[in-house]
């Protein structure tokens, strides 16, 4: 009886020390998730010194796409002023109305497919339903006013002007030179002459229709 006792003794010890459960490694603990960082917006060449130029303008942290984003503090608050003999005024009558191509920065060029592949590069600004006055297209290289651009007429200034814009949705112009009478709609039919009476004179009116 007793070494059956052991022997009973030892197959326990031996089914407890070789338990699955003990010869199981215990689990790593899980690493901790790496902490988020945020991707910071790249910085930019602010679109007013490329437009206006004047010397070297903040960085610009493109925060999002809205136009007003693109240029720094500065001209945000001040705004630009750009040399008249760059800045056209479009004629409806020479052309169609002209708009800026997307993604492919400040200026529309013929390389890049321009809509207007005629004009040099440029942009259109003031072109908004909400802009007041005639679309204006600034030209990124300096011109003479003499030089003819197909659906552009050169600005009303004297030599050396500047024109001022503030910085919106687009780039509105602050003030503008009286502008000749820009419209789309055709020329009214030339007026014949009335013929002459006996007299010499245009025969008179027809007379009004009683009330």
């Amino acid at each position: 009886n007793n070494n059956n006792n052991n022997n009973n003794n030892n197959n326990n010890n031996n089914m407890h020390m070789y338990s699955p459960l003990s010869a199981a490694p215990s689990s790593a603990p899980a690493p901790a998730p790496a902490p988020s960082r945020k991707r910071k917006p790249s910085a930019e060449t602010c679109w007013g010194q490329e437009i206006a130029g004047g010397g070297m303008h903040a960085k610009v942290e493109t925060l999002s796409t809205a136009f007003r984003q693109k240029f720094c503090p500065a001209c945000q608050r001040g705004g630009l002023l750009i040399p008249a003999s760059r800045v056209r005024v479009h004629d409806p009558l020479g052309s169609a109305a002209p708009f800026n191509q997307h993604g492919v920065g400040v200026w529309n060029t013929a390389e890049g497919g321009a809509p207007s592949p005629l004009w040099p590069a440029h942009r259109v600004v003031n072109q908004l339903c909400s802009s007041v006055g005639p679309k204006l297209v600034l030209l990124r290289d300096p011109t003479t006013a003499t030089r003819r651009i197909p659906g552009l007429l050169a600005m009303p200034c004297a030599p050396g002007s500047v024109i001022a814009f503030r910085v919106g949705r687009t780039l509105q112009p602050t003030a503008l030179p009286p502008l000749p009478p820009l419209t789309s709609d055709p020329p009214l039919p030339p007026q014949l002459p009335q013929p002459l009476d006996s007299s010499g004179l245009p025969p008179p009116p027809p007379p009004l229709a009683p009330p």
